[in-house]
Parts: structure tokens; C-alpha cells; sequence
């Protein structure tokens, strides 16, 4: 690997630059911009066939941001620097070693080139072996302690454990790992010393080998590094470059003494969920031990905020109001269940296992996708909400459910119907189709509707947000102007966020029970939130700033939801108008249903 290093030290021109990362840390390449400006358009690219690996565009002073999740080797390690558009390659691994292209397009096109090399690690560092191999030899891992007649030896992979094989010394009764395709057929154990080969190797066996010695609490690891054979270099080149090979080993092994690899830090998996539905984070242990102790966070703006744990097979739960009564900690195995998902519970979740042999961490990035059916309608009007059923078959069961806590609406089958006496007459229920209808609207009936049709072969759900129409404010460029709640007293414990945008952005939040607040620095210091009502107020307005705003106000009971309309003055009438019309008819947003 240094070899290949100095080849593309020599090769490339002085239009080129060379970056060498050791192996498990990071790597960060510079745009030389101080900022992304109106008009630009940044471009990486990776590989002989310039694969895309992030994009950065910038209009009318709104920056959109694409990062790849195609490519399994970057999946989780890119992180774009959201002023310069300079990339991070996180938690590196020799397959990330290439040509990197950066294009920046402003009033002209500049392009430059990066040279990345991943080293191996070398020697023995924090009880870390690290062996290197070529790919198709066989290499040894070997252990270092005296194998005792009572020995249980177990050899892990990766940072999920992997078991690849056991032996149990008493019984002399091993089992080697057949099932993982990439080491079917390639590995051998040494019954006499718990020595581990494995044969023909690829790199896809690149990482972190653990070695356990249950009932002794020993453990050994090894980072097994395997790389492409190197080019063939002339005698003279070898010559020429031989005193330059020693000097760069000298700066690699001082390098790695000051700086030791996170080599246990797992990359951030992707998981998906619906809106509404429930989601299950694994911590890839089979049955917990009594000692061991779980904690999953969830990462907010700044921190990382505790929200479950076990520990003496205890479990305990976070104070967070967006998670109130609705996680699950499994006893076993310590996965957490996030139940009835929404928008708010998107984001980095981090898991820390620790046990007496060794701490464990894991990640996941939750995706909630929308998959509701979103609904408009003001105060005093009507609104419908519709099964989508043409008939009710005989033995239907029908369920309407409001808010957070399900609370029971409404429920009909073939022969009998039952309406919530709270809607006082207001509801109206399809016999045919099990449609609902919600008569003269009021302000405390705003928020989620579910429906569930249950039938002896499935069960299909349906889930309906129905939302105040938008209000419009005006406000001339330069003055202020308060979006107001409409709360008079938000409650203890209750978290308020407002967003702007088709993005969604966060704009504001805070919450009353930690007295913790956080403004977007795109509004530097222009915000005030009242912390009574909540009510946001923004000073000396810009004609970026003009467009939607939306308010969710949560608490244990339910979430309130508001939206504004900030338009310039000479809009407002426009506006006015348009959203007048717009009451005579719902905004409708039909989404796919959920069947079991």
C-alpha cells in the first residue's frame, strides 16, 4: 500500500493532490471556499467511472444537498460541510483509497483532483494486532495465550459479532461459520492452539477479528487488512523510491501512535418506516448478560439525549416528550421499539453496549416516509374523510380513532354503529362505504385520524391528518411579525417547534419542560419565542423569509398543529382570495394504504 502511494505520489501533475489517512480514522477534502453562493454548483466525484458521490446547488439563497446511498462502501461514511461543500469521509477502509474529482461551478468551472490513500495500520496498537495480507494468500491469526483443557475459544467479525467459529476445547466439538458466503469454504481452526486461517482471501474480509476465551474473560483483536497486489515498479524506480518508502513508514507509525482508529464505531444503517407505524432498532445480541449495560440516544441539534436503557436488567425511559409512551425495550435482547412513529422521531439513533469483555456501539438513521392522507378544512366547515371501500362486507369490523392516544371515535360493523357523544351530533358515518364526515370543524378536532377496516383475511389501515387552512399574515420587508399559537398557557413539559418551507426546515424549538431553546442561525438572532404561548415573532423580515411556516405544539395528551402564510403586502389580497376559494374544496393528498 505505501508502494501504491508513491506511484501516485510521481504519476499525477501538481494540478493534483495527495491525501494518506490511516485505516478506521478520517479524511476531509477542502473546496478552498469560504462559502456557497448563489448560482453554485459543487460536484465529487469517485472512481475511473466518476461515480457521484454528493452534489451541492445553491438558489435564490436555498442550498439542496445530495449525498449518495448507493455505493455500500461510502453508505453512512460521507458528511458534506454544509458552508464550504468540503468532503469527509468518515471512518475510512482501504476500498475508499482512489481518485476523487471536485468540480466547482461559479462564473467559471474549476476542477481539481485528490489522490486518496487508506493505510493499513502497522504493529501492535492498544491491544489491537494488525496483520496485513495480499489478497488470495492465506494469513493466520494467532492467538497468544496457552489453551487450557476447559477453554471455550469463540472468533468474531466485524463490529455486529459475526460468529465464525467455536471450538470447545473439552470436547474437542467445533463449528465453523458455512453460512456467510464470504467465508464459505476458507476457514480453518488449529484445535491444539484456537489459531485462526483463513484461506484465499478477499477483501471483503478486511476488518476487525475477535478472539474470546469465555470463563478466563480473555479476549484478543486483530485488524486484518487485505489489499491488491501493487504494480510491478522497475529495479530503478525501486531504487529511486526506496529511502522514501522508510521515511513515510517512519511517519505512518508516529501518526498512529498519537492518533488510535475508532475501530468499533459502527457506520449508521438506514432504516425506513412509515408514518404511524412501529420500528424495531436491533442490538444484534442473541440474549443479554446480567452485567451488561444498553443505552440507546437519540441526536437532537446538539446532543445526544439518553432515552431508554437497561441496566441490572432494569429498564428505564427518557423524559423527552417526543418519546413519550412510545418506546419498547426488549428484556433479552435490549432492541427498541418505536411505536406509532411520526416526522419528529426522524433522525440518528446511537446504541453503546457495554460488558465486561468489551463496549459495543451501533447506529441507525431513521427515515419516516409520509404516508398519510392530508386534509384541509376551516373552522365551522366540513370535512370528509373516506375509506376508500365501495361496500361493507358482511362481518366487517370498522374503527375510527383521533389523536395520539387513539381515543375511539367512531365504530360500525354490518348491523350496528357507535358514534363519540364528544362530536354531538356532528359526526356522520357510511354505512356503505365507512366513510366519516366531521360537521361545523372545530380547532380541538384538528390533528390524526386512523382507520382501521378489519376482516377475517386482513386488516387495512388508513391515517388522515386533517389541518387548519394556512393563515395569512402580512408584514413589509424590514418590519417584524408574530405567528401567533393561539395558546394562552403552553403546559410543562410540552415541545414546540416551527418549521418553514416545503423542507420543512427547523426554524425554532424549545422545550418548556427543560427550558432548552434552539434558533436557526440562518435568522441570527432575529427570532424571539414567547415562552408563555409560544408564540414566534421574527425582526426585520427579509424577502427570503416570506413563504410557509408551520407550528406543532406536543404534549402527552396530543399534538397541535398550525399554519402560517407570511406574504409580502401586495400579495395579501391575491391570497386572501385564493384561500377563500380554496375552503369550498379539501387539499387532498391521497397516499398508499397499509394492509396486514
Amino acid at each position: 500500500m505505501l508502494l501504491l502511494f508513491l506511484i501516485l505520489f510521481f504519476m499525477h501533475g501538481v494540478s493534483a493532490e495527495t491525501e494518506a489517512v490511516m485505516e478506521g480514522d478520517s479524511v476531509t477534502l477542502h473546496t478552498n471556499l469560504s462559502d456557497i453562493r448563489n448560482d453554485d454548483t459543487i460536484l465529487w466525484l469517485y472512481g475511473p467511472k466518476d461515480s457521484v458521490l454528493s452534489q451541492i446547488t445553491r438558489k435564490n439563497d436555498f442550498t439542496s444537498f445530495f449525498v449518495t446511498d448507493d455505493d455500500v462502501r461510502f453508505r453512512g461514511r460521507l458528511q458534506v460541510d454544509q458552508n464550504t461543500g468540503s468532503l469527509t469521509i468518515r471512518n475510512t477502509r482501504i476500498t475508499h483509497s482512489g481518485q476523487y474529482k471536485l468540480s466547482i461551478s461559479r462564473v467559471k468551472t474549476t476542477k481539481t483532483t485528490f489522490n486518496v490513500t487508506v493505510f493499513g495500520v502497522v504493529g501492535k496498537t492498544d491491544g489491537v494486532t494488525s496483520v496485513s495480507v495480499k489478497e488470495g494468500e492465506s494469513v493466520t491469526l494467532k492467538t497468544d495465550v496457552e489453551v487450557q483443557r476447559d477453554d471455550l475459544i469463540v472468533w468474531r467479525f466485524g463490529d455486529e459479532g459475526i460468529l465464525l467459529a467455536k471450538i470447545d476445547v473439552g470436547t474437542k466439538e467445533n463449528s465453523l461459520n458455512d453460512a456467510d458466503e464470504r467465508f464459505r469454504d476458507r476457514l480453518k481452526l488449529d484445535h491444539q492452539t484456537g489459531s485462526l486461517t483463513i484461506t484465499n482471501t478477499r477483501t471483503e474480509h478486511s476488518g476487525l477479528y475477535e478472539l474470546q476465551i469465555r470463563g478466563r474473560e480473555s479476549s484478543q483483536r486483530f485488524l486484518l487488512s487485505v489489499t491488491v497486489p501493487d504494480p510491478a515498479l522497475s529495479p530503478g524506480g525501486i531504487a529511486g523510491i526506496s529511502v522514501v518508502v522508510l521515511l513515510v513508514l517512519v511517519v505512518v507509525v508516529i501518526y498512529y501512535r498519537y492518533k488510535i482508529s475508532k475501530l468499533e464505531e459502527q457506520v449508521a444503517k438506514n432504516k425506513k418506516v412509515e408514518e404511524g407505524g412501529s420500528l424495531c432498532l436491533p442490538t444484534g445480541v442473541t440474549k443479554l448478560h446480567k452485567e451488561d449495560k444498553v443505552q440507546w440516544y437519540y441526536k437532537d441539534e446538539r446532543e445526544d439525549i439518553l432515552i431508554a436503557k437497561i441496566n441490572e436488567e432494569t429498564s428505564t425511559y427518557g423524559t423527552d416528550v417526543r418519546f413519550i409512551n412510545k418506546l419498547s425495550l426488549d428484556p433479552e435482547t435490549g432492541n427498541l421499539t418505536i411505536n406509532y412513529i411520526e416526522n419528529l422521531q426522524a433522525g440518528l439513533y446511537r446504541l453503546k453496549i457495554k460488558s465486561k469483555m468489551r463496549t459495543k456501539h451501533n447506529g441507525f438513521i431513521v427515515i419516516v416516509t409520509d404516508e398519510d392522507e392530508m386534509k384541509s378544512g376551516a373552522e365551522g366547515k366540513h370535512v370528509l374523510l373516506e375509506t376508500g371501500v365501495n361496500n361493507i362486507q358482511t362481518g366487517d369490523l370498522i374503527l375510527w380513532t383521533f389523536g395520539l392516544k387513539n381515543c375511539l371515535v367512531a365504530k360500525a360493523d354490518s348491523r350496528t354503529a357507535y358514534i363519540d357523544e364528544r362530536f354531538s351530533g356532528r359526526l356522520e358515518l357510511d354505512m356503505k362505504t365507512g366513510s366519516l364526515t366531521i360537521k361545523n370543524i372545530t380547532k380541538t378536532e384538528y390533528g390524526h385520524y386512523k382507520l382501521q377496516i378489519i376482516r377475517q383475511e386482513q386488516t387495512t389501515f388508513r391515517r388522515f391528518i386533517v389541518l387548519e387552512p394556512a393563515e395569512p399574515k402580512s408584514e413589509a420587508e424590514g418590519k417584524d411579525v408574530t405567528l401567533e399559537t393561539g395558546v394562552n398557557n403552553i403546559q410543562t413539559g410540552a415541545l414546540i417547534l416551527w418549521m418553514f418551507g416545503a423542507k420543512n426546515c427547523l426554524v425554532a424549538r424549545t422545550d418548556s419542560g427543560t427550558g432548552k431553546t434552539y434558533f436557526n442561525e440562518r435568522f441570527r438572532d432575529r427570532l424571539e419565542l414567547n415562552e408563555t404561548t409560544g408564540s414566534l415573532t421574527i425582526k426585520n423580515i427579509t424577502n427570503t423569509e416570506y413563504g410557509h411556516y408551520k407550528l406543532q405544539i406536543i404534549n402527552k395528551e396530543k399534538t397541535t398543529f398550525r399554519r402560517f402564510h407570511l406574504l409580502e403586502p401586495d400579495d395579501q389580497a391575491n391570497e386572501k382570495t385564493t384561500l377563500m376559494n380554496q375552503e369550498k374544496k379539501y387539499d387532498v393528498l391521497v397516499l398508499q394504504d397499509i394492509s396486514e
